[in-house]
């Protein structure tokens, strides 16, 4: 008989944990087995809260688990690359938090890791399993607004600087292109279904530990779209998408975090205005816990591939460049 489900375990307690943990939960895929604290009090407690069969001291006795089979990694980004190799060369499958690693050294040596061992791995874009996203990329896809030109994206919020905070650590990780502009890089390459091949990119406002507040750029794709984005820690909470072609334009409120029973999206093209529902599209961490724990389950692809990732990662150290020295830069295909 085959295998109907997989003991997941989570590294860490933090904010993304809490979030994830009900989505594992209630995942018909996935079984709450195992979560790992640097301290077992508070394992204990996360435990209980979403019914987690057993808690550990340490990350390093969840690998050392047999029983696990999935590890979620929310660590801060730094960690990423270390720990994911770790679970993977413990055998264990990878789900792990956006951005993949923190430069392109790290996502290429995770990949060729997951490979080796042949275990999967993806990187945690939840958003891309929601009804909601997959009705934007058909609209998009069946011109709709007809052709490509633009796609605006932007994702904000106000940081709390009286507080230590993980974004804030000086490191590659570091800042808002990491945190937040990750995410509209991510769903304008999905949308205009290709690689840009030259980026503009330009950061406003410097932590102390010197990384960047706020973050926008250009991208520029071969087939003649533009993608403008924003990424910022510094201004009013700003979660928008916005689709433009020759014919009409396409608005998506909440992008990035679509609502569990009842998103719209607004067409607006040839002069008419229509809403467009998506009702009861379901959890995305949830589905996005589904979708990953049946592709290992089933033997499936995954619908982020790691060549994916490493394609986000490419945008998002041509953007650094771009800021640094002033200029644009133009992309080379991965080899």
């Amino acid at each position: 008989m085959s295998k109907k489900s997989l003991n997941w375990a989570v590294l860490g307690v933090g904010q993304i944990s809490e979030v994830v943990a009900p989505a594992i939960r209630d995942s018909g895929w996935a079984v709450p087995y195992a979560i790992a604290s640097r301290t077992l009090e508070k394992a204990d407690g996360f435990a209980r809260r979403h019914g987690f069969s057993r808690s550990y001291g340490c990350y390093e006795a969840v690998l050392e688990d047999p029983a696990v089979e999935v590890v979620y990694n929310p660590l801060p980004n730094w960690l990423h690359c270390e720990w994911t190799i770790r679970a993977l060369e413990a055998g264990k499958h990878v789900l792990c938090e956006k951005p993949l690693a923190e430069d392109m050294a790290e996502c290429r040596k995770m990949i060729a890791v997951s490979r080796q061992c042949g275990r999967a791995l993806m990187e945690a874009f939840a958003y891309r399993f929601h009804p909601q996203t997959a009705t934007v990329k058909e609209l998009v896809s069946r011109g709709s607004v007809g052709e490509l030109r633009l796609i605006r994206s932007s994702l904000g919020f106000p940081l709390d600087f009286t507080r230590p905070n993980v974004r804030l650590k000086p490191s590659p990780g570091g800042g808002a292109l990491m945190d937040v502009g990750c995410y509209c890089i991510h769903v304008m390459r999905y949308l205009a279904g290709e690689e840009p091949q030259a980026v503009l990119g330009r950061s406003q406002g410097v932590a102390e530990s010197g990384v960047d507040l706020t973050f926008g750029g250009i991208l520029v794709f071969p087939g003649g779209c533009l993608g403008l984005f924003s990424g910022s820690f510094q201004t009013a909470r700003d979660f928008q998408l916005e689709i433009v072609g020759s014919r009409g334009r396409l608005l998506v409120p909440m992008p990035f975090k679509p609502d569990p029973t009842h998103s719209a999206l607004r067409l607006e093209a040839e002069g008419e205005t229509r809403e467009i529902p998506i009702r009861n599209g379901g959890d995305a961490y949830r589905l996005q816990v589904d979708h990953f724990s049946r592709s290992v389950l089933e033997g499936r692809p995954l619908s982020l591939p790691l060549e994916d990732a490493l394609g986000n990662m490419t945008v998002i150290e041509a953007l650094r460049s771009s800021a640094q020295t002033g200029r644009e830069t133009r992309l080379v295909p991965d080899g």
